[in-house]
């Protein structure tokens, strides 16, 4: 009897540490080597607060560019998070049409910044609560445009582009210099992608 509950504890003990590991950042579905397969430029970050890890990696082909027939071609669209397993996490995902403002917030206490980055140039943000030091529950930055919509623009000067992607990026539970941080480190997940984008 004591070697079957004995086994039955190992058993238990063993189960309740899977939930440990989905905590620790085991990704849901895709993977950051499944971005590397798409012909858009994804990006992701080189820095990140002590403690994140990767959450989720999704792919969603649901752009047919309105064609309504099953076969028509697909536009592949991505999107990331990370935390920290507490508040804090940060997400990036990307549109080719469609897009709206994302620099707004429903709190008129919110308040505006900017900041500069070699990849984007400016990036407009708007956070909650206010004041430039302490953890904010949300900054959001407008959508930036990736390499590939500037050399489309080159040939077809409005949009919808094929390669194309505006990329949305937001933080939760983190400071503003975290996130500035963050942001400045992002860069595309193949080398041939970054070398476009310089």
């Amino acid at each position: 009897m004591k070697t079957v509950s004995g086994l039955a504890s190992l058993l238990f003990a063993l189960v309740s540490l899977l939930p440990a590991s989905r905590a620790q950042g085991a990704p849901k579905g895709k993977t950051l080597d499944d971005l590397k397969k798409l012909d858009i430029i994804c990006l992701v970050p080189g820095w990140l607060p002590e403690g994140y890890h990767l959450k989720e990696v999704d792919i969603d082909y649901s752009d047919t560019n309105g064609n309504p027939d099953a076969s028509a071609r697909t536009y592949p669209g991505y999107s990331l998070e990370y935390g920290n397993g507490k508040k804090g996490s940060f997400t990036m995902e990307s549109a080719r049409v469609g897009i709206g403002d994302r620099n707004l917030d429903g709190d008129d206490r919110a308040q505006e910044s900017k900041f500069d980055t070699k990849l984007f140039g400016t990036v407009y943000i708007i956070y909650f609560p206010g004041g430039k030091s302490g953890v904010k529950k949300r900054i959001v930055a407008n959508w930036v445009e990736d390499a590939n919509i500037h050399a489309e623009k080159v040939t077809k000067p409005i949009g919808p582009w094929d390669k194309g992607r505006y990329h949305g990026i937001s933080g939760f539970g983190m400071t503003i210099s975290e996130y500035e941080k963050i942001v400045r480190s992002l860069h595309p997940i193949r080398s041939d992608a970054a070398s476009a984008s310089k």
